[in-house]
């Protein structure tokens, strides 16, 4: 147990660390913050000692003045206060914004850095969950938990140098009961800070069904099979739980400041019967008893709200724990530091025996070794989740080879500038995916400088510009969420276009055809025949008609390659080339 504690509080050290390097960019602010911050805390003494001279000083000599004075200053100091909460809440609203849009953009930027490794294990709801729940509760930490803490912690420290001048035999007194109520609290918060990881994991469970089942495609997938009410059922449940665990986190430590309230009544009555003693005595004056005791008042308010903030704290750390084990997750696809641009590519594409895998056991790649001279059409078949998307997922480093290596024009793509490299390549994947935004914008996506008269070129070119033109809106058309006002072959083609515009050296084709009736493929294949022309073409299809004119045609099975040739030798061998064409023309 020692062990684990000692574990945890180098953990609780580490993760203050790093929220506190979060305020450096904003240091002046913070600073001018934590003024004010002080002004604050010491307006608290100001209405005790004031109280204090009227009884002691004004009255029994019965200063006017010196009582006006005291009155004014009475009468001024709210207003004050006032004034600086103000002040507070502008300079802690506006830091916590600024820290927050930080996270979410450092937090999105080291996303985009991840491979798809991580985007093919991590549910989409729980990333949404954790760069929009999370990181927005940053905001209600920074603006409330932390500035309650340190106003907490300044208060306490004024009122306390202020009972010490007073009293220290009744100031030790009063805090007679704080270390039994510090332990407590540090149990507590303890027990919170796990509550607060389960609910926010309630939370992002919620958020990933509502994703999933939201979205145009599980809409439909849910009407579509009538699980309109098996849905609902699933999500009751789901949200039940996120219930359960909220109610658990919140009720946590209600009991603790139950006890907290009842035991801190007891030193305020010890303080007036020893202090009413020393005043019978004349070993203290009146004043310095009200003074005192209203400046205990004083401290425990503080001291109550730092207890209960130890517990909301530990509850804060749990999204500031979610939000860095992102930000700690290995960025696997990296520039080496003598990596090099790739200015001019002729297209000459070697796989040279790569190995890949996606888990250790599970070989997905063994030895594959080819390669692909600029302007030849190379076809990747073979049946599903044999290894053909996986192979040309290597060439713009998705990922990166675990054995060989993959080269372009004799450089291995992992000493190359991934800006660089991706300049010359063009993808068109088997699942097309379009923004919610115009025709036009999702043709010029890769090239947003492109003109007008450029992406109807590419449109013309993939087959796609005069269906766009019966369009209402013709290029300014909104295609909705993932595209859903166009079919699945027009949503090809515009993907088609796209690449186009951006007139790569290198193309993937991903089942690039998948989606279109005989007649539109004849169109994409005549586009395709003249755009890779002296440019290198990896084309992957389950439609073995679609290959026919290839240079080449890898047979892919089980990770391997395990036949190649043209299409009239792969038919003369007989092997699993010939099986599938005639499967597929019988």
């Amino acid at each position: 147990m020692p062990i684990l504690a000692h574990a945890s509080q180098q953990t609780d050290i580490s993760t203050f660390r790093r929220i506190f390097s979060t305020f450096h960019p904003y240091w002046r602010r913070a600073l001018l913050l934590a003024l004010t911050l002080l002004a604050m805390s010491a307006h608290i003494v100001v209405s005790p000692l004031a109280t204090k001279m009227i009884i002691d000083q004004a009255l029994p000599h019965k200063d006017l003045t010196l009582l006006i004075l005291l009155v004014l200053i009475l009468i001024a100091d709210p207003a004050l206060a006032g004034f600086l909460s103000v002040a507070i809440d502008y300079l802690s609203i506006t830091l916590g914004q600024y820290i927050v849009h930080d996270l979410r953009v450092g937090l999105y930027a080291h996303l985009q850095a991840l491979s798809l490794r991580f985007y093919t294990a991590e549910r989409s709801g729980e990333i949404l969950s954790r760069l929009n729940n999370d990181v927005n509760g940053v905001q209600d930490v920074v603006t409330g938990t932390m500035m309650s803490v340190l106003l907490s912690i300044m208060r306490l420290l004024v009122t306390l140098v202020a009972m010490l001048s007073l009293n220290v035999p009744l100031t030790l007194l009063s805090l007679g009961l704080v270390p039994f109520f510090l332990y407590l609290s540090r149990r507590v918060g303890k027990a919170r800070r796990n509550r607060s990881k389960l609910a926010q994991g309630a939370l992002a469970d919620v958020s990933a069904h509502l994703e999933e089942t939201l979205n145009i495609s599980g809409s439909l997938l849910v009407k579509s099979f009538g699980r309109q009410q098996a849905e609902i059922k699933r999500f009751t449940s789901i949200s039940k739980q996120l219930l359960i665990t909220q109610i658990r986190q919140r009720m946590l430590g209600r009991w603790f400041l139950l006890i907290f309230h009842f035991f801190f009544n007891i030193p305020p009555a010890l303080v007036y019967y020893f202090g009413g003693v020393q005043v019978i005595g004349g070993k203290l004056s009146l004043g310095s008893l009200v003074a005192f005791t209203a400046l205990q008042v004083s401290l425990f308010s503080p001291l109550g709200d730092l207890l209960n903030i130890h517990i909301d704290v530990q509850g804060a750390l749990a999204l500031f724990d979610r939000i860095f084990e992102y930000l700690d997750l290995p960025i696997e696809i990296v520039n080496r530091p003598d990596a090099i641009d790739l200015k001019q590519v002729e297209g000459y594409i070697r796989f040279r025996h790569v190995s890949f895998r996606y888990q250790p056991d599970h070989p997905a790649l063994i030895d594959i070794d080819f390669e692909v001279r600029p302007g030849q059409l190379v076809a990747l078949v073979g049946p599903s989740g044999a290894g053909k998307t996986t192979t040309t997922y290597l060439v713009p480093r998705l990922y990166d080879v675990e054995q060989g290596s993959v080269e372009i024009d004799g450089h291995d793509v992992r000493s190359v500038k991934l800006e660089s490299l991706v300049q010359h390549i063009g993808m068109v994947t088997q699942e097309t995916y379009l923004l919610n935004a115009t025709i036009r914008d999702n043709i010029a996506y890769t090239c947003p400088i492109a003109s007008f008269a450029e992406v109807v070129a590419a449109a013309s070119a993939a087959q796609i510009h005069d269906r766009i033109l019966e369009l209402p809106d013709g290029y300014d058309t909104v295609v909705g969420p993932r595209g859903y006002i166009l079919s699945g072959g027009e949503k090809q083609r515009i993907a088609i276009a796209r690449v186009l515009l951006k007139n790569p050296r290198i193309l993937i084709l991903d089942e690039a055809t998948s989606a279109l009736d005989t007649r539109s493929e004849r169109m994409i294949q005549a586009a395709l025949s003249k755009l890779q022309a002296g440019r290198t073409t990896l084309a992957i299809a389950h439609r073995l008609s679609t290959v026919l004119a290839a240079d080449l045609i890898l047979v892919i099975d089980g990770g391997r390659i395990v036949e190649r040739g043209t299409h009239d030798e792969l038919l003369a061998h007989n092997g699993l080339y010939a099986r599938l064409y005639h499967e597929q023309f019988r």
